[in-house]
């Protein structure tokens, strides 16, 4: 496919195998930036002929999409295939958003005219391999054209590491209103058998350390010694999904707290939830939180990462710090017993993401950006 010229070439390169939150994030900028003379494609990579779901779902909504066809995750002919696509098709910038593609986008930009773009969304450590490409990361990022941070937060951690700020601009996540409008509720009441009269609190992410279900858990157990009404389903699935499951039977909560996996329509049951929590010890700027106050499902959150550039506590939602079981019990507690607060918050939250946490606004940032890197030293 060839690139028509006019208009600013840009492949977003991204290796996942679902939908979720950073991919709907490519997904709708490029949506929107198609009508900005602004030409994205959204790639990943094929194995044994299997198309990610995402570049799917993406396609299906007549977005340009390219996979590049590996043998394995690590497959290093990947470099050299992607180094003939962005040279036959001209494109201007590659972007890159994980440390697989990182890895690819600093070699496959080497001596050509593209340049390169890394996003840093924020770092898992779930595993020793995965500690180990996070720790070379590091690195390999400093060798970027730019650098795209999706909070000041994250934009600091990366300071720390060694990069010059000047070739770092921060560019929040956003959310598309309407489509969250759009989406048709599931009732957790009924999809998980719980009581009318309860009242459900979700979270969503990976099982993994830095994401807290563990403290999420802990403080359901001191919260549940106030008000028994109150239920709570954890989904996702990751390593440390045995561990939460071990607690929630040693200490008989399994009538109380639900672990039900991976969930691809958790907006619809972000919808018919009473609270979020977020209780990750770590994050960059989580899309699950910006759909909730989007969706006006109030949010109780850790004040770690972005999240503080999000809520404002006690106007918009609950920030506690990270780790503290006692505090979040407490705020669990305080938003499900305060129904002016729980108003206040809906309100509050959907308007901050209208206000601040858009697609256009997000769109002209990184066309700017995009112009400023393409025409650099051109």
């Amino acid at each position: 496919m060839l690139i028509d010229k006019k208009k600013l070439s840009i492949l977003h390169l991204r290796a996942s195998n679902f939908y979720g939150g950073p991919e709907r994030q490519l997904h709708y900028h490029a949506k929107h930036a198609q009508a900005e003379n602004c030409h994205v494609v959204i790639s990943s990579f094929t194995e044994n002929n299997q198309s990610p779901e995402f570049i799917r779902r993406i396609s299906e909504d007549n977005i340009p999409t390219h996979t590049f066809e590996v043998d394995s995750a690590y497959d290093r002919s990947a470099i050299q295939k992607i180094k003939t696509y962005l040279q036959e098709n001209n494109i201007d910038i590659i972007c890159t958003h994980d440390y697989r593609t990182h890895f690819y986008g600093m070699f496959a930009t080497k001596n050509i005219e593209t340049k390169w773009i890394a996003f840093s969304r924020g770092m898992t450590k779930e595993n020793i391999k995965i500690k180990l490409f996070t720790f070379f990361e590091k690195y390999i990022i400093k060798k970027a054209d730019y650098l795209v941070a999706v909070s000041e937060s994250q934009k600091q951690k990366l300071i720390t590491q060694g990069i010059d700020e000047n070739k770092i601009k921060t560019v929040h996540n956003a959310i598309d209103v309407s489509l969250v409008d759009n989406i048709k509720p599931i009732s957790l009441h009924k999809q998980f058998h719980l009581p009318n009269d309860s009242i459900v609190l979700i979270s969503g992410g990976r099982f993994s350390t830095e994401k807290g279900q563990i403290d999420f858990v802990k403080a359901a157990k001191i919260a549940l010694e106030q008000n028994s009404k109150l239920r709570f389903v954890l989904f996702g699935d990751g390593p440390d999904l045995e561990k939460i499951n071990t607690y929630i039977d040693t200490n008989n909560l399994n009538e109380y707290i639900i672990c039900p996996g991976f969930e691809k329509s958790i907006l619809s049951y972000i919808q018919s939830a009473d609270i979020l929590v977020n209780p990750s010890l770590s994050e960059g700027l989580p899309n699950i939180v910006l759909e909730s106050m989007a969706s006006e499902t109030p949010v109780i959150a850790t004040n770690v990462g972005g999240l503080a550039e999000i809520i404002v506590s006690n106007k918009s939602g609950i920030l506690v710090p990270s780790q503290d079981c006692a505090a979040l019990a407490s705020a669990i507690i305080s938003l499900t017993t305060d129904k002016d607060m729980k108003e206040k918050f809906k309100l509050n939250g959907r308007q901050t993401i209208i206000d601040s946490f858009n697609f256009k606004s997000q769109n002209q940032k990184l066309i700017k950006l995009y112009n400023r890197v393409a025409t650099k030293n051109a």
